[in-house]
């Protein structure tokens, strides 16, 4: 199950229940939810911390093995998204070596 970062939005709902499962935050505080569920959560109001959809999340140790090049992660160890490069794990706004 690939899950990506929402954050509860600044005016409106920051408590939803989703599938039956409750998630609350704060503004500027993302947590990490099952990607259909974010679906429903940003319909609501939530915003995704990543570009879209198809970014997983998670921790360095949760990175794919042996992905595709322009591969996107957003990681919560080092605390934003990278890309895959092809050879090497970079920061999509830096391009430094993640």
């Amino acid at each position: 199950m690939s899950t990506v970062l929402v954050h509860a939005p600044a005016v409106g709902p920051q408590t939803l229940t989703v599938n039956g499962r409750k998630y609350s935050t704060t503004p500027g505080n993302p947590i990490s939810v099952p990607d259909f569920d974010a679906q429903i959560l940003v319909a609501n109001g939530w915003i995704l911390a990543a570009a879209n959809l198809n970014v997983a999340t998670g921790p360095t140790s949760g990175r794919p093995v042996n992905p595709m090049a322009n591969t996107c992660y957003q990681d919560t160890t080092v605390g934003f998204e990278v890309m895959y490069d092809g050879k090497t794990w970079r920061n999509k706004q830096t391009g430094a070596s993640a």
